[in-house]
């Protein structure tokens, strides 16, 4: 058994847009670190401020999701610990890191101008776990993997949704 699932969003198309409209009316805000460039994010904003792409998120897209993972890996509901969201410009970029304290993380692959800059896995054995990632995929692999986002080198943005679960 695989320990990572790919969920295919159900009618991705028609949602697309309207996450990717949601995402950017929340105020600009980048990072900027040795380990990450990332130009907007919600990760460092109050987590009170209104999230608009949320709330359409878990309406439109979260139930046919957690139906999937738990189907999958055999649990009876999962749990959200976090959700944000990352817009990878032209030389962003996120280096090797891990999500502590979460059984799965999820990447939601809304904008993927190129195959090539789908999230890139490792195994324990340091080697990269090959997966077939599309537009429109959200992908769950456990927390303790260590996964980067490789520096964009197209014009156009790289836009994922990303949340951390536990089974229950």
């Amino acid at each position: 058994m695989n320990l990572y699932n790919i969920h295919k969003v159900d009618n991705f198309n028609e949602h697309k847009n309207k996450l990717i409209n949601l995402i950017n009316k929340i105020p600009e805000t980048s990072i900027k670190e040795q380990k990450q460039k990332i130009s907007h994010t919600d990760w460092q904003i109050p987590k009170t401020m209104k999230r608009e792409y949320l709330e359409y998120f878990f309406k439109k897209i979260f139930k046919n999701f957690a139906k999937n993972i738990c189907h999958k890996f055999d649990a009876q509901s999962i749990e959200v610990i976090n959700m944000w969201f990352q817009i990878y410009k032209k030389g962003d970029f996120h280096n090797l890191h891990r999500h502590p304290n979460a059984h799965f993380t999820n990447v939601f692959f809304v904008n993927l101008p190129n195959k090539n800059l789908k999230t890139q896995i490792y195994s324990l054995e340091k080697n990269i776990i090959d997966v077939s990632i599309e537009e429109g995929d959200i992908l769950s692999f456990p927390g303790f993997l260590k996964h980067e986002s490789l520096i964009n080198t197209y014009e156009e943005e790289k836009i994922i949704i990303s949340f951390n679960i536990n089974l229950i």
